[in-house]
């Protein structure tokens, strides 16, 4: 434990706060500290945001909320500054963006359409790891999870 502090006290609540609500009609898949910041988190949503949120000082509170998706964010993670998030997206797209102004820096489409599931910064360089969902088959052609969709041939 931390010091001369016991369980109960690391972990004592001070209680529950509602800063999510905005997000009422969709889930919120994931939330996230940002590194080495208590106060300051992020949360994303099937309705296609994501919302930049201060616990303290002063009452919790949403500081912006990034909109720009044209579908459900799935994923989103902090880089090591937090000066950037990147979010995946169920509508194909990779988003960076500025939290600090709510800006889009950057959108990366997946070039087959596929949907965009989760996303990592690289905790060395800020390289970035993205996992998709398998590329739509073609029509008349059907192909399971998992298989290589090389052309007939």
């Amino acid at each position: 434990m931390a010091g001369d502090t016991t369980l109960s006290e690391n972990y004592a609540f001070a209680g529950v706060y509602h800063v999510f609500d905005q997000h009422t009609d969709s889930a919120v898949p994931k939330v996230q500290f940002a590194h080495d910041d208590r106060h300051l988190l992020a949360c994303c949503s099937l309705d296609g945001t994501i919302s930049v949120c201060r616990l303290a000082p002063g009452p919790p509170a949403v500081l912006r909320v990034l909109r720009g998706h044209g579908g459900g964010v799935a994923d989103f993670a902090w880089s090591l500054s937090n000066d950037v998030l990147v979010s995946a997206s169920l509508d194909g797209t990779l988003r960076l963006w500025a939290p600090a102004d709510g800006r889009c820096i950057r959108r990366v489409p997946d070039p087959d359409g596929a949907a965009l599931l989760c996303c990592a910064f690289q905790p060395l360089n800020n390289n970035l790891t993205v996992v998709s969902d398998p590329p739509p088959a073609s029509p008349g052609r059907s192909t399971p999870p998992g298989t290589s969709l090389d052309p007939p041939g």
